[in-house]
């Protein structure tokens, strides 16, 4: 164990120093030669100092992500030498099984959320300066604290089932896994509108009556014309705009945030809406439950193996016992962590096609295109983002289109014979 550190530790000072000289180099601003100069182009509707300021903190983000991640897996490794000692504790403490992993998740979440405190808490500070949020300090704790408590609810019992089903199937624990996920994925999208999100925000009818009323019209359109309009106070953690359709069945809910609604026209509103209630109008959310049902299948298998040979090459120095031990959750979740990190690309990528069908859909039952550009140039300002990320960085993090792109499809399009009745 001590050479596989040593080892990574010289890889990732290479590493590091690659992909700063990579980042460093890249140009406040880029656009290709074909949208230099059209609405597409940030330097048409931001400042010189916007756009230092908007790459200033697209780097700080790509630093984040690319440094980061390789991190987290060493430092969850790094826990697995004090979890046996916190096992010992449970199993010392408790008889049931359900308690032993209630004490063992408590601790453990803890020490995890203890660690990557200052870290959150600089990427906070970092949002008020820039001025992309105004929450206070006593309001950010208070959602930490709720976003805490959820996730040891519902960590929990979630672990406490898997462990359960690692040992009553011990070769199959996997298949079980990946069976349940679709259920549960289906239970918490039409949980989380009605016991979730108010936990964190308010909501209530939209009071602007010709905002509402231009929604309303495209709910029905598109065969949702029982879905709640709602006004969400967004202000409360974020200045970024930001508006979306969500739940399922009887409890599917189109939120408006605050923030778009001080910030953009109704006709912007309107492109807006259209975009994420195409989503649902061209069964993008069933669709990606497929694809979701597919990639998680190969994703749960291959996590299996690779926990399993974790388990088997390093489990005996830290006094692992088998594999449903509590002790090896750190090692389950590393190794989920980086199969799901290797299969997201295949997401994001089905993210992109949809988002340039919600796209085109909005554009044509809107047939507004000032409308549509506009709207985008407000929210690449409003993000603090230039618009354009390099392409290794959009095939790994970019679930939608660049900006650019965007803005360049929008201004092409041709509205002359838009079908609003689709």
């Amino acid at each position: 164990m001590k050479k596989f550190l040593l080892g990574f530790l010289i890889f990732y000072l290479f590493y590091a120093a690659g992909i700063s000289v990579y980042l460093l180099n890249l140009e406040p601003g880029y656009v290709p030669a074909e949208y230099a100069g059209t609405s597409a182009d940030p330097k048409q509707f931001m400042t010189e100092k916007e756009i230092e300021e908007a790459h200033h903190l697209d780097l700080i983000h790509y630093f984040r992500f690319f440094l980061q991640t390789p991190l987290d897996v060493i430092l969850v490794l790094f826990f697995m030498m004090i979890s046996v000692k916190l096992r010992n504790r449970a199993t010392g403490r408790f008889r049931k099984s359900f308690w032993q992993v209630s004490y063992y998740y408590f601790f453990f979440s803890t020490a995890l959320t203890l660690l990557y405190l200052p870290l959150e808490f600089f990427f906070y500070k970092l949002s008020r300066d820039y001025g992309l949020s105004n929450q206070s300090s006593a309001s950010w704790l208070g959602d930490m604290g709720i976003g805490f408590g959820l996730d040891l609810v519902m960590g929990i019992l979630l672990i406490w089932l898997l462990f359960f089903a690692i040992k009553k199937f011990p070769k199959k624990w996997w298949l079980a896994a990946w069976a349940a996920s679709l259920p549960l994925t289906i239970l918490l999208m039409f949980i989380a509108p009605v016991f979730i999100a108010p936990l964190f925000n308010d909501y209530k009818p939209l009071e602007n009556e010709k905002a509402k009323a231009e929604i309303q019209q495209l709910a029905d359109e598109a065969g949702i014309s029982d879905a709640k309009i709602l006004e969400m106070n967004m202000s409360k953690q974020t200045n970024t705009i930001n508006a979306f359709v969500n739940g399922f069945g009887s409890n599917m809910q189109i939120v408006l945030g605050d923030t778009a609604i001080n910030e953009l026209t109704v006709d912007e509103i309107k492109f807006v809406m259209a975009h994420e209630i195409a989503h649902y109008k061209m069964d993008h959310i069933y669709k990606g439950l497929v694809l979701q049902v597919i990639v998680g299948f190969f994703t749960a298998f291959a996590t299996f193996c690779l926990f399993n040979w974790m388990r088997k090459k390093w489990g005996h120095r830290w006094g692992i016992k088998d594999q449903h031990d509590i002790a090896v959750l750190p090692l389950l979740m590393i190794s989920f962590s980086i199969i799901s990190f290797l299969a997201s690309p295949i997401g994001q990528f089905q993210s992109r096609l949809y988002e340039v069908e919600a796209d085109r859909y909005a554009i044509e039952v809107t047939a507004d295109r000032e409308a549509a550009i506009t709207a985008f140039q407000k929210l690449t300002k409003n993000v603090k983002s230039t618009g354009y990320e390099p392409a290794i960085i959009h095939f790994i993090m970019g679930s939608h289109p660049r900006m650019t792109e965007r803005i360049d499809f929008l201004d092409k399009y041709d509205v002359s014979n838009s079908d609003k009745t689709d």
